[in-house]
């Protein structure tokens, strides 16, 4: 099965697309795309969301984290979305971390988090709860295109169900919200 196949046939959820050949999108910037929910704390994923006002071409766009030395984007390890991935307006697109030795996806609902029904991506990296690491949006000459930094001071135990999100969606200060991975957010 081709990868735009995959991709076309996740459309149904909500998260991905295929664009036409020789069509073109806006690139997404700082305030368009946001990283909308993260969770540091045992399973370890991230969501981003469309703030903007129509969809977005990903495709070779990348997700990284932080190098401890430099103290910018990881690029080795960063996870680039294939040709083709959308985030369409208003939608949220699912990445679960420390998928060492994995290719970026999509993947189906059923290779991402139990009970949760909108597919996936793999990312290789992963964000340190402790040290409030930053995760970073590259555009696809690895320049930065918008960052956030995971919140080290949230109060929750692994496994408890918690996040850092946005509340609402895709506005103001990561806070300390119930888990709603690839779904609208929701206060503790």
């Amino acid at each position: 099965m081709s990868r735009c196949y995959l991709i076309a046939a996740l459309l149904t959820l909500g998260v991905f697309g295929c664009s036409s050949q020789g069509t073109s999108t806006a690139a997404p910037d700082a305030s368009s795309v946001v990283f909308n929910e993260i969770s540091a704390a045992g399973a370890e994923w991230l969501e981003l969301y469309n703030v903007g006002d129509s969809s977005f071409d990903l495709g070779s766009y990348a997700l990284a984290d932080t190098d401890k030395t430099t103290g910018t984007a990881r690029t080795t390890k960063a996870l680039r979305f294939p040709t083709g991935t959308k985030l369409p307006k208003a939608g949220f697109l699912l990445v679960l971390m420390g998928k060492d030795n994995s290719t970026p996806g999509p993947y189906s609902a059923d290779a991402c988090l139990a009970g949760v029904s909108v597919g996936c991506f793999y990312g290789m990296f992963s964000l340190s709860e402790a040290r409030g690491e930053a995760v970073h949006l590259l555009a696809p000459d690895n320049t930065t295109i918008t960052s956030t930094n995971y919140p080290a001071d949230l109060e929750f135990e692994a496994g408890s169900g918690m996040t850092a999100c946005r509340l609402p969606d895709g506005t103001g200060e990561l806070t300390t919200c119930a888990a709603t991975p690839g779904a609208p957010n929701a206060a503790p």
